[in-house]
């Protein structure tokens, strides 16, 4: 602002940070008003705790409280502030030495009252150029708090694709022994194939890899540019009523422009590939499953906690929920303490289901979570529009396609081995490796909401 101007302006109405008049004012905890843009700002990189500028009190990032009062009280004090102006500050006709308070959209110009009843301007519609001004500052204040909202969402998803980098090339290579432990149990001939999928995941590992990483490097350069806007859209704030008009356009349309280019988090996946003869070994195993009606009714909050997990992994400490009536869990009336079995479960296109086996001694118990021990299970969740596999225990996500109809079960007991395969596809989905059992397993099924 003009040092003249701020000269005949209250303290009360100015921002200590800025040196200028409130722009969007809010009180903080301590009772010190500032602009809020310019509070987020300085806060985005303090660390924390955050302090009042002034009194450097301890306050909550942002609770914030609005003063429409003070915003006020700022525009009717600037008005009245600049009418004390010298008329060197002040837009003067030169023609009629009359203000020139009155703006015409037609052609951005500003035109004392005389003016604006001239031939030229007779049939323009005018307004009064503190009208004009204000509405262009709330236009501008809409495009700060868009930009601001889409920078915090920026962040955020830089942040899970910095928690997906850290474990991508650990499922990668996870996925890898999976891989290799399913190969040994099929015919030698494939040796070639297995060489082929071996390579051609490494591969496919290193490119989703290299993609989350180009990935997170446009977020942080979105980031600064959306800094860097909203600090624009800002000064663009501050600026005298007739470079604001003038101005306006081109940094709303950069503002917009940005704003539907934000980039987007990866949701990876890694190719199927089918294991030639692994359906024709697992069918020698064969077994066909029945349901004992008597505990069909139990009740088990996986999904919710499956759920809470996913929306909110930095709070897992939050008290699950109780179990929902929409979902149909199912225990077998068959358990298995030796041998080797293979049956198969008609999912459909279901997007919310759970299959596999749990220690016996889990149908007399209603605490089920993902970190139970004696569970081996296999989980398909719908999350925000998303499908995604899991399984548990531990809680385990798998970055492949959702499987549709028929997903086929087979354990080994003796070797400790648990696998889940896609049969349409004849692929492994994956597999529960070195287990070691010493206590009846019995097969389960829980469907939730279509």
């Amino acid at each position: 602002m003009d040092s003249t101007f701020v000269r005949y302006a209250p303290s009360l109405l100015i921002c200590s940070i800025c040196k200028d008049y409130f722009t969007d004012p809010v009180t903080i905890n301590c009772g010190h008003s500032f602009c809020t843009p310019c509070l987020c700002l300085l806060w985005e990189d303090a660390q924390h705790p955050t302090r009042c500028p002034v009194c450097r009190a301890v306050s909550p990032r942002m609770d914030f409280k609005s003063i429409i009062s003070a915003e006020g009280q700022a525009r009717a004090k600037k008005e009245s502030v600049a009418k004390k102006l010298p008329r060197s500050a002040r837009q003067v006709c030169w023609i009629h030495q009359a203000l020139k308070n009155i703006f015409c959209p037609t052609d951005k110009s500003l035109l004392c009252l005389q003016c604006s009843h001239s031939p030229g301007h007779t049939t323009h519609i005018h307004c009064p150029v503190s009208q004009v001004a204000e509405h262009c500052r709330e236009k501008l204040l809409m495009q700060m708090k868009s930009i601001w909202k889409n920078r915090q969402r920026n962040q955020r998803n830089i942040n899970k694709e910095y928690n997906l980098l850290r474990v991508w090339q650990g499922f990668v290579n996870l996925r890898m022994v999976m891989i290799k432990a399913e190969y040994p149990k099929v015919y030698q001939y494939l040796h070639k194939e297995k060489q082929k999928h071996l390579e051609s995941l490494a591969i496919e590992g290193k490119i989703i890899f290299h993609r989350l990483r180009r990935n997170v490097a446009r977020m942080l350069q979105m980031g600064k540019l959306l800094k860097r806007i909203y600090e624009e859209l800002k000064e663009m704030c501050l600026k005298a009523d007739v470079h604001l008009l003038q101005d306006l356009g081109d940094i709303m349309k950069r503002s917009q422009l940005v704003q539907a280019h934000l980039p987007q988090p990866v949701d990876p996946q890694l190719s199927e590939w089918t294991i030639t003869g692994m359906s024709e070994r697992l069918n020698n195993f064969r077994v066909y499953i029945t349901f004992d009606d008597k505990i069909r009714n139990y009740r088990v909050p996986l999904f919710e906690d499956l759920r809470r997990l996913q929306c909110c992994p930095d709070h897992q400490d939050l008290p699950h929920s109780p179990a929902s009536p929409q979902y149909k869990p199912s225990w077998a009336a068959q358990t298995f303490t030796s041998g080797k079995y293979y049956w198969e479960v008609d999912v459909g296109n279901s997007q919310n289901w759970i299959i596999g086996l749990c220690r016996e001694s889990w149908t007399k118990r209603h605490d089920m979570l993902l970190n139970s021990e004696g569970i081996f299970l296999l989980l398909c969740v719908n999350v925000d529009d998303h499908c995604r596999l899991f399984s548990a225990s531990p809680p385990l996500r798998h970055y492949i396609p959702r499987p549709q109809g028929l997903v086929g079960v087979f354990l080994d007991y003796e070797f400790g081995i648990v696998s889940f395969v896609n049969v349409a596809k004849s692929s492994l989905i994956c597999n529960f490796l070195s287990c070691s059992f010493s206590f009846p397993l019995r097969p389960f099924i829980c469907y939730g909401p279509k």
